[in-house]
């Protein structure tokens, strides 16, 4: 039978797609250009599994094609043009008359396969490999399977281009689709990346041709060696952990500097070569990795989790897309090491569900509870890059790469005042305003207290200082990139940081407000859908605000102007929990304005308990975030109390939202306050002097506030016997 007529009623009794069809026309072409015998075309689609035996000779009737590629042409001579180019052609009088091609043995030549012209620097098992067409994928010749994953399988495949080993993965899906082009972008714009303690992407491609039954492809580095999930099956001392967990922060510090994070950092997906060599594989490559529907449903409001859950932060269980930084990795580095040192994951479950719920919601087991010859620093190091408050982390992998250098050369390991500094600027920048004011305000009490290298903390003096050299090299790169995004916020922070500072001396803070507001403006200009460029210009506007307050001024207008920015800030991303915090908390002193002019205000304290409720689910790690849920449930029963209800409930609930507070932060001066004024209302006198009394050891400042309530409770507890 004609070849052609083959190919025809393959498709016309849809046996084979075209795709599959071409790519076995070509892989006979690539036979006979090696010079080997022709092999029928149904011979290579039976090797590659396309199609049967049965079926093939129900057409052929047991007959092979004819048709098929024919010999090998011979050489072209070359014939110049007028314009000095070449092309190639035959002598039409030279060609020789094509001869029939030899008779060819099918039982043993359906699986062989032409070998390229000998060379000395082929392995062994590849020359072997060659002789199976199944092994031929372009250029690249599959050896052996060595892995399997989530996105497919992993093959050790001789680059016949390169003449070297690479690994080979082979996606799972076999279809054309936004997310696998998104996906194979990621690989392409990875493979940049070059670093000793990297698995570099050598190329990203699909294979066939039409909308389905085709092959996508990855090609990485092929490293010799074994997975840390391997190698720590045979033990591992605890300073060779450190070492790994040290040089895969530094590639992760490289990744992230050209703007790539990893996502998926796991034992699993890093090396251990056989040189000791530490090599990070799969970067930008989680994309596709699910949970299980139900389990995405639940903790994911954009229906979709990226990562492995055993290893992966909070901020990622929960969906949080605009939490995703450099932290993130940091934490899953973090994680990896846990596992190092202890011999299993930080967090285990029956589901994946089980597991989120435990990332997100359980504390961490220190790593001393299962390997007491742990030390003391490793452990805090891996507690800090831990933490689920992405703000309490090590600010980048360079930061925690260093850290664990300090702690194997013997070097102090950083203090966390050395990282107030940059906490609060992160928190500034987090929309965190609160928590920021309390850093800095904590630093500015700090001249004295010297970090690791002998240099001063805090103090007033010192901060500023940083501030100003800070903000001196924003301003001569905005010379340079006027319309860049980041460093216009960036100096946005820093001169809102300012003055936050320069509020706690008293200090009218407007011109520094100013600028930072006309920076954060540009931003919102330049990325008018941003999120966190609407935060921070509705956030300078609620400090503003606050200070106008203060002098008795009519601040309505400041803050419906930061309420339309939150508002859009939530419809651009409904997982920025930071948005709905903050316009809850502009809710509230809407409310309390409203309360100030004998107004009902309910509801903006009813939008406020949604907003925050909002924010609470996104982010059940933020001990702010409760704190102001009881707030405004206080403010709610004082109204109701006023209007002679019973709000018992509303201040059980207030409890609750501040005890869970004090949990996630002990040292929340403003939560035992509150917690006391609830406690009290619900003549839970003992308990209220405990928190009053506790609010005034953190911040004595707070002494002339509370001590009329704190002797009120005494009295009143004294008149019930003192129980």
């Amino acid at each position: 039978m004609d070849q052609d007529k083959l190919i025809k009623s393959l498709l016309e009794r849809r046996l084979a797609t075209r795709a599959q069809i071409d790519e076995c026309v070509r892989e006979a072409e690539e036979i006979r250009r090696g010079g080997a015998a022709n092999i029928p075309l149904e011979e290579v689609l039976i090797a590659h599994d396309y199609v049967g035996r049965e079926q093939i000779d129900a057409i052929t009737g047991g007959s092979p094609t004819e048709g098929a590629v024919s010999a090998a042409p011979p050489p072209v001579q070359l014939a110049p043009l007028d314009d000095d180019r070449t092309i190639a052609y035959p002598a039409p009088d030279e060609t020789p008359a094509p001869s029939p091609p030899e008779p060819v043995d099918i039982s043993e030549q359906r699986t062989a396969i032409a070998k390229p012209p000998a060379h000395d620097d082929i392995p062994p098992v590849v020359r072997v490999s060659m002789q199976e067409p199944m092994n031929h994928f372009g250029k690249y010749i599959r050896i052996q399977q060595v892995g399997r994953g989530s996105l497919g399988s992993v093959w050790k495949c001789w680059d016949s281009e390169s003449r070297r080993y690479v690994a080979l993965k082979m996606l799972r899906e076999n279809r054309k689709s936004p997310e696998i082009e998104s996906l194979l972008g990621e690989a392409r714009r990875t493979s940049k990346l070059n670093h000793p303690n990297i698995a570099r992407v050598l190329e990203a491609g699909t294979r066939g041709s039409g909308q389905f039954e085709i092959q996508h492809y990855i090609a990485l580095e092929y490293v010799e060696g074994s997975t840390l999930e391997e190698a720590r099956i045979k033990g591992m001392p605890i300073r060779r952990a450190a070492e790994i967990a040290r040089d895969m922060a530094r590639a992760v510090d490289a990744a992230h500097a050209e703007g790539i994070l990893h996502r998926d950092l796991k034992p699993r997906n890093v090396l251990l070569a056989e040189d000791g060599h530490v090599k990070v594989a799969d970067f930008g490559l989680a994309r596709l990795v699910d949970l299980d529907p139900m389990a995405a449903a639940e903790l994911s409001r954009t229906g979709r989790i990226i990562g492995t859950p055993a290893y992966m932060p909070p901020e990622q269980a929960v969906g949080r897309t605009h939490d995703f930084s450099a932290r993130s990795d940091v934490y899953s580095v973090g994680a990896t090491l846990y596992f190092l040192l202890t011999g299993r994951p930080p967090f285990e479950g029956k589901s994946h569900f089980e597991v989120c719920f435990k990332v997100v919601r359980e504390e961490l087991p220190p790593p001393t509870s299962v390997n007491r010859e742990v030390p003391a620093d490793l452990e805090r190091i891996l507690m800090r890059a831990m933490a689920k408050d992405p703000l309490r982390r090590y600010d980048s992998a360079r930061a925690l790469a260093d850290d664990l250098d300090r702690y194997l050369t013997g070097a102090p390991i950083v203090s966390d005042d050395e990282l107030l500094f940059t906490r609060g600027i992160a928190a500034l920048n987090g929309g965190r305003l609160e928590e920021a004011v309390h850093m800095f305000r904590d630093l500015m009490v700090m001249e004295n207290v010297r970090g690791s290298g002998g240099a001063v903390v805090g103090g007033r003096d010192a901060v500023l200082r940083k501030l100003g050299e800070g903000e001196e090299g924003l301003r001569l790169a905005i010379e340079r990139q006027t319309k860049n995004y980041d460093i216009r916020t960036q100096r946005g922070i820093i001169r809102f940081a300012r003055a936050v500072i320069s509020s706690f001396d008293r200090v009218d803070p407007r011109e520094d407000c100013k600028n930072a507001l006309d920076d954060f403006g540009r931003a919102c200009e330049l990325r008018g859908e941003s999120s966190a460029a609407r935060v921070n210009r509705a956030n300078l506007l609620l400090f503003s605000g606050r200070f106008q307050r203060d002098k008795g001024k009519d601040i309505t207008p400041i803050f419906k102007m930061a309420l339309d920015d939150l508002s859009a800030a939530v419809r651009y991303d409904e997982t920025h929990s930071a948005a709905f915090h903050n316009r809850g908390i502009v809710h509230f002193y809407m409310g309390m304005e409203a309360g100030k002019a004998k107004a009902d205000p309910r509801e903006h304290f009813f939008k406020a308990i949604d907003d925050f409720t909002v924010a609470a689910q996104l982010e059940p790690t933020y001990a702010y975030v409760f704190k102001d849920l009881g707030v405004v449930k206080m403010a709610l029963a004082k109204h109701m109390l006023a209007n002679g209800e019973r709000p018992r409930d509303i201040l059980e609930q207030a409890v609750e939202h501040l005890t869970r507070a004090i949990k996630l932060q002990s040292r929340l001066q403003g939560a035992y306050f509150e917690r006391g004024m609830a406690l009290f209302a619900l003549k839970r006198f003992a308990e209220a002097i405990s928190d009053w009394t506790r609010c005034i050891d953190l911040d004595p400042t707070k002494r002339k506030l509370v001590e009329p309530y704190l002797n009120e409770a005494r009295a009143k507890l004294a008149a019930r016997g003192g129980s």
